[in-house]
């Protein structure tokens, strides 16, 4: 049971009338507890050969590391991490100012927990006969965009940020650990995209039921394997998903999403017959000028996500983040196109604040995951 402050209390009893199962009850306090004891093995999936001028090679393939409790597993279903751009799946093992991360906070609470590093990524390798460009990040844009927002203000909301342990810039040591542990990533996200949506299907099909849990470009490959297997997915947990719907809006300004949340097909109905464009766009105007951007959803009449319209979908925002910007615009286009039970976490609202776009590796990680804790055990109690 979460220890609630006084707000906290009050801010529980009114989500839990204005919102059902959002019914969120934040720890007043973290704290850096030992790694949960578990077993660990490993696996891979999907890839298929391919015959190069040297021989024949495998690519495409996914690595998934499985943890399972010491103590046995308590939780109906499985928890399934996918990282972010420019990451690997240790983001969920431990943090770098060494606190243990989500993935012994949830084995801790009684959960098998997977953990994949994406096709073409660190473990799961890139086969340089694919000739994929790579691109890095700097350690001036992790500052800016991630650990030291609050001296960057790029957007309104980074003046909020409060949650990095030190100063987020290069020559610290918890900037330094986490930056050694980025990675580069591939140039083609569409072919990433198509390349994780076989390795998620043969993954699940193995597994079984799962929670999946995505952080930000993982995020692509989230709303992917929830369409490709809905009775699959028993909750879909975004951590600040890449977005928003349809168009860059930090990175870039392209057009990279034609099909609202992926740049390659979900299941719509009616089914687009434009590959090129296949779904019609209007811009909704922001009721907060200069806090929240536009939005872009679906002209009249929307085309119908009737897969994800199955899956509890929950979008998780940091108070500080560029996502507080624009993550309203996933629940207005989700909505539109018939998925309604989808919700909105947004931290600062919860008394959960100054989190930026890592805040599974900031100093309240273990106060947000058990309040993603308490959402999955309503969601799927109802499942």
């Amino acid at each position: 049971m979460f220890r609630l402050t006084q707000a906290a209390c009050l801010l529980q009893a009114l989500g839990a009338l204005i919102q059902g199962s959002l019914a969120f009850t934040p720890a007043a306090t973290d704290s850096h507890e030992a790694e949960a004891l578990h077993r660990r093995s490993y696996f891979y999936v999907g890839g298929e050969y391919v015959n190069t001028t040297d021989g024949w090679m495998m690519h495409n393939q996914m690595y998934v590391e499985k943890l399972s409790p010491a103590r046995g597993t308590t939780q109906l279903y499985p928890i399934v991490f996918l990282h972010g751009g420019a990451q690997t799946g240790t983001n969920f093992l431990n943090k770098p100012d060494g606190g243990r991360g989500w993935a012994s906070w949830f084995l801790s609470h009684g959960y098998e927990v997977y953990i994949a590093d994406r096709t073409m990524t660190a473990r799961s390798p890139v086969l340089p006969a694919d000739g994929y460009g790579e691109s890095v990040f700097s350690a001036e844009f992790i500052s800016q965009r991630f650990t030291n927002v609050q001296d960057y203000p790029l957007w309104p909301q980074a003046k909020l940020h409060s949650q990095w342990p030190g100063t987020g810039e290069r020559g610290d040591p918890v900037f330094d650990a986490y930056y050694a542990s980025n990675v580069q990533s591939i140039s083609d996200s569409e072919a990433q995209e198509v390349t994780m949506k076989a390795a998620g299907e043969a993954l699940l099909d193995i597994i079984g039921p799962v929670i999946l849990i995505t952080h930000s470009q993982g995020g692509l490959y989230g709303w992917s394997w929830a369409d490709s297997r809905p009775e699959l997915i028993k909750g879909l947990i975004q951590i600040e998903p890449k977005g928003p719907p349809f168009k860059e809006v930090i990175f870039s300004n392209s057009f990279s999403r034609p099909y609202g949340l992926t740049s390659i097909p979900l299941t719509y109905q009616p089914a687009p017959t434009n590959e090129s464009s296949p779904l019609s766009m209007k811009t909704v105007s922001s009721d907060k000028p200069g806090e929240l951007l536009d939005c872009i959803i679906q002209a009249e009449p929307a085309r119908q996500l009737t897969n994800l319209a199955k899956v509890p979908i929950l979008i998780d925002t940091g108070e500080a983040s560029y996502h507080a910007t624009y993550d309203y615009c996933f629940i207005k286009f989700l909505k539109q196109a018939g998925v309604s039970n989808v919700q909105h976490l947004e931290l600062g609202k919860w008394g959960i604040h100054g989190n930026a776009h890592l805040q599974f590796l900031e100093k309240n990680s273990d106060v947000i995951a058990g309040v993603l804790h308490e959402w999955i055990g309503n969601v799927t109690a109802l499942n």
